[in-house]
């Protein structure tokens, strides 16, 4: 029998007690010789104050990777620092970065003109495109927002359009072009109901635009009772699409072409034009309408836009459509104004089932004073 003296760390022969420390020894059995395989030596756990080296090795070792790991998790949490997964949520900007603000190339402006005759009109914002133009060129776009204009009426283009910069030369400028016979700055709306975009030519840096100037606007005429035609509608009106086509009148619209500023001799030629319902359809709670523009001497229907913007350059239609005597809805066409060449003024509108829909028209343009300089 030997023991094991757990001071000295070395294994005696005989004896209770160390020769050399004079430590109790732990009783330990040597290996068997018969034995194929050496086994593990049998320990008295009760008996010591410390393992053999491996046992405090391994042990050692764990409470070590214990500890770091505690040192760790309370350091990443003392300085909001950890893992490399949390280290990159870090980098998210927190509520204390600045506000976000208008991308490079966009404005807010916010400038309001003083009322006139009930209309307000405010430059909401003005944007730079990069290389917007077909050669390359940076162009703009102003964002406005009017207000108050009379029922019926769209607002189409704006009259004598001037952008300064804060030097007081030309800012950009927008393409004029003639609308029954008027030349003005086209607008397009864009979205919600009263805003309007203006595309501009080539345009500086937005931070330098100082001032805007107009000196009216161009409203399209409302449609007139007295260019009216009827449908019968009456029957059923299907619940879900296909929608049931309706005969259309075999009647046609005069369209009062007065306001249409053409010369005299022009005045002559198209006296004659009508506007010809060719189609109608109604159900799922709508009704379509395609209206056709022709009977201009000498002209086939297909042309008879072309033929009448050359006299005049653009000019538009409205179109109300009517349930009873109550308005559903209005459409305004601009023809000439790009290559399209068919002559249909087509209306959609939501509407509930009705025995009669009624059209009515109008033509042309009126311009309205409007001196105004934003910021006003």
């Amino acid at each position: 029998m030997s023991g094991w003296c757990p001071r000295c760390d070395a294994v005696r022969d005989a004896g209770d007690a160390c020769p050399e420390c004079g430590t109790r020894l732990v009783s330990v059995e040597r290996p068997s010789r018969e034995r194929s395989r050496p086994a593990e030596p049998v320990i008295e756990v009760s008996a010591v104050t410390e393992g053999p080296p491996s046992v405090r090795l391994r042990v050692a070792l764990a409470v070590a990777a214990v500890v770091l790991m505690g040192l760790a998790f309370v350091a990443g949490r003392g300085t909001g620092h950890g893992p490399p997964r949390v280290a990159a949520a870090a980098t998210v900007p927190t509520t204390t970065s600045p506000p976000q603000t208008a991308p490079a190339g966009e404005r807010r402006l916010d400038w309001r003109a003083r009322p006139a005759r009930g209309i307000t009109i405010a430059a909401l914002s003005l944007r730079r495109i990069a290389g917007g133009d077909p050669s390359g060129d940076d162009v703009g776009q102003l964002t406005i927002q009017v207000a108050g204009l009379p029922a019926g009426r769209q607002l189409l283009g704006l009259l004598g359009l001037e952008m300064l910069d804060s030097g007081g030369g030309v800012f950009a400028g927008a393409e004029e072009r003639p609308v029954a016979g008027i030349r003005a700055a086209l607008v397009q709306p864009a979205g919600q109901a009263g805003t309007y975009v203006v595309d501009l030519g080539p345009t500086p840096g937005v931070d330098t635009l100082a001032r805007i100037s107009l000196d009216g606007i161009l409203l399209s005429q409302p449609p007139s009772p007295r260019s009216r035609i009827e449908l019968d509608t009456s029957g059923s009106w299907p619940a879900r699409l296909p929608l049931r086509a309706v005969a259309p009148a075999t009647d046609s619209l005069a369209v009062d072409l007065s306001a249409l500023n053409l010369p005299t001799s022009a005045a002559t030629m198209f006296k004659g034009l009508a506007l010809q319902v060719t189609s109608a359809f109604v159900g799922a709670r709508r009704a379509v309408v395609a209206l056709e523009l022709g009977n201009v001497p000498g002209t086939p229907p297909s042309e008879a836009p072309q033929a009448l913007t050359r006299q005049t350059g653009a000019f538009p239609i409205s179109v109300r459509l009517l349930a009873g005597n109550r308005a559903v809805c209005e459409r305004t066409r601009m023809f000439g104004e790009g290559p399209e060449s068919a002559p249909l003024v087509v209306v959609d509108c939501p509407t509930a089932p009705a025995a009669r829909l009624a059209v009515e028209v109008g033509a042309g343009v009126r311009t309205v004073p409007f001196l105004a300089t934003l910021p006003g």
